[in-house]
């Protein structure tokens, strides 16, 4: 009997150190006002910065960024406009991506909701 609860007690604890995955979230189009003489592009690449990404322009109307922490690593395109932007997965790595269902470790997910936070916060500042 002991030995039983301890197995299930032990795979319960195993279990529950498990996250299951979570549908890989994107922002699409978001439109903001930019505060006066702030461009989008000031604002994404400040935004990054202040949680830690990488952020490197590709070209006019597209940044790239890449944070790396604790052994993983998420990049992700930025495509923007004058008002708006969005933030899309690229790809991945010791993040458990599944891309059949397009399915992510959910700390992808906080990572990505925290860089649209920072680069809004950004918009919205008067330099």
């Amino acid at each position: 009997m002991k030995k039983t609860l301890g197995i299930l007690l032990t795979a319960a604890f195993l279990a529950a150190g498990c996250r299951s995955l979570a549908p890989v979230y994107n922002i699409e189009n978001k439109t903001v006002v930019l505060g006066s003489g702030v461009t989008m592009e000031q604002a994404i690449l400040a935004g990054g910065a202040a949680k830690r990404w990488t952020m490197s322009a590709v070209r006019p109307g597209l940044i790239k960024g890449n944070l790396y922490t604790r052994g993983h690593e998420v990049t992700v395109n930025i495509p923007y406009t004058q008002n708006s932007y969005s933030i899309e997965y690229a790809s991945s790595d010791n993040m458990r991506y599944n891309a059949k269902k397009h399915k992510i470790h959910p700390k992808y997910n906080q990572w990505v909701r925290n860089l649209d936070l920072a680069i809004s916060r950004e918009a919205a500042r008067v330099h």
